[in-house]
C-alpha cells in the first residue's frame, strides 16, 4: 500500500499556514570551494533527526523506511556530530562552527544578558553569546541570488505582537512550544534564529506543511532544512519518550516526506538531493575519543547519514570519516559558494562519493 504522503501534516495542523513563496531562480556562480567532483545542484533538502546513534538506526526493523533508503541510495557509515548537545550541532551544520556554544539555551542568551536578567532560566549557565554575527549558508545563498527555507513541524504561531527576546518570546523565538513539559517545537533546533542575518527572516521559517505547497507549485527553495517536532525527530518529549516509539514515528515521518519529494515535479528537474542525518548520538559515549572526526574529536558521536540523489538508485556505502562540517562543505560546493569556517579546513573532506554516485563506481 502506498504511504500517505500527507500524513505528517496532521501533527503540524496547529501551526499557521504560510503563503506560498515563489523561489527565485538559482544563479550559478564560480565554485570557490575546490570541489572534488560535486556537480551543481538545484535543490538540497536536509532532514535533521535527533539523538540516536548509528547502530540504533541501521539494521533496526523498526526503521524500515530509513533502512530501505540506506540500502538503495548513499550511506555514510562513518559520520559524526561535532559536539554535544543539540543547539551547537544545528549551528555548526549551517555555519561551520558552534561558536563556543555548549548548551541548549535561548538564542538571545549572552553573559551580559545573564548579568542583567539573572532570573531568566532560559539562559542559566550561559558563558558565550548565542547570537552569531557570522554568516550561515542561508546568508550565502541570499547573497548569491538563491533561496532557502526552514520547515518546522509544529512551528508556533507568530502573533501580531511579536516578542523577540526574554522569557515571553513568541513565534519562532519561543524556547519551547506548546509548553516546557510537551515541547514539540524547541528553538534549540532552529539555527536560523541564532544568526543575525536570518533571525528576522520570518517568511523563511515556516510550518513543515508548507513544504507540500512549495512542492506542488514548484517553488521549492534551493536549500531546505526540514526539522520534525520532538515526537517525530526521535528526540522525545512529554507525550512521547519510549525509544521504539520514537524510532517508528521518525521512520514513518521520513518515509512519507521522501515519498512526497520524490513524487514532485521539482525532484525530476536538474540535480537534486535529500540528506537525512542526526544532530548527535544518544550521549552514551559523550566526551570519549573516537566520537568525532575532522578536527572535532571528541565530537557528537557516530550517527547515520543517508544521501539520496535524483540521478538514479545507485547504492553507495562510504566509510570516509565525515561530520557536519563535511556536509556544509559539500552543500556549499554544490551551490558554488565559498566555504565557511571549519568547512574550509584541510582535514574536512567533502562528501563527493555520495553526492556524485555515478563517479564513485
Amino acid at each position: 500500500m502506498k504511504r500517505n504522503r500527507f500524513a505528517i501534516a496532521a501533527a503540524g495542523a496547529a501551526a499557521l499556514a504560510a503563503g506560498a513563496w515563489i523561489a527565485m531562480p538559482g544563479v550559478s556562480v564560480a565554485n570557490t570551494g575546490g570541489s572534488s567532483g560535486i556537480p551543481h545542484f538545484q535543490h538540497i533538502i536536509e532532514i535533521m533527526m535527533e539523538n540516536q546513534k548509528y547502530g540504533t538506526i541501521i539494521g533496526n526493523p523498526l526503521a524500515p523506511n530509513l533502512n530501505r533508503l540506506a540500502n538503495t541510495y548513499g550511506l555514510a557509515t562513518n559520520y559524526f556530530g561535532v559536539t554535544h548537545p543539540s543547539e551547537p550541532n544545528y549551528v555548526a551544520n549551517v555555519g561551520g562552527d558552534f561558536f563556543g556554544i555548549q548548551d541548549d539555551n535561548q538564542f538571545y542568551c549572552s553573559p551580559a544578558y545573564v548579568a542583567a536578567n539573572p532570573t531568566d532560566t532560559n539562559c542559566t549557565g550561559t558563558t558565550v553569546d548565542h547570537t552569531i554575527s557570522a554568516q550561515s549558508i542561508a546568508d550565502q545563498l541570499t547573497a548569491a541570488g538563491m533561496t532557502w527555507k526552514g520547515y518546522f513541524q509544529n512551528l508556533p504561531p507568530t502573533p501580531t505582537n511579536l516578542i523577540k527576546i526574554g522569557p515571553n518570546a513568541n513565534g519562532p523565538y519561543t524556547f519551547k512550544w506548546p509548553s516546557n513539559a510537551v515541547a514539540l517545537y524547541a528553538d534549540k533546533h532552529n539555527p536560523f534564529v541564532n544568526f543575525t542575518g536570518t533571525q528576522d527572516a520570518l517568511a523563511n521559517m515556516v510550518p513543515d506543511t508548507q513544504l507540500f505547497a512549495d512542492l506542488a507549485d514548484n517553488s521549492l527553495p534551493n536549500y531546505s532544512l526540514v526539522v520534525p517536532d520532538q515526537c517525530h525527530d526521535m528526540h522525545g518529549t512529554g507525550t512521547c519518550g519510549a525509544l521504539n516509539q520514537l524510532v517508528s514515528l521518525g521512520d514513518t515521518y521520513v518515509g512519507n516526506l521522501v515519498d512526497a519529494i520524490q513524487g514532485s515535479a521539482a525532484w525530476q528537474k536538474g540535480v537534486n538531493a535529500i540528506v537525512i542525518t542526526w544532530d548527535e548520538d544518544d550521549f552514551s559515549d559523550v566526551n570519549q575519543p573516537g566520537t568525532g572526526c575532522c578536527g572535532a574529536d571528541p565530537g557528537g558521536g557516530h550517527v547515520a547519514t543517508i544521501v539520496i540523489t535524483n540521478q538514479g538508485a545507485q547504492h553507495v556505502t562510504d566509510g570516509t570519516a565525515y561530520n557536519h562540517y563535511s556536509l556544509l562543505k559539500t552543500m556549499e560546493e554544490a551551490f558554488g559558494l565559498p566555504l565557511l569556517a571549519h568547512a574550509g579546513d584541510s582535514n574536512v573532506p567533502d562528501m563527493a562519493p555520495l553526492f556524485n554516485p555515478g563517479n564513485s563506481q
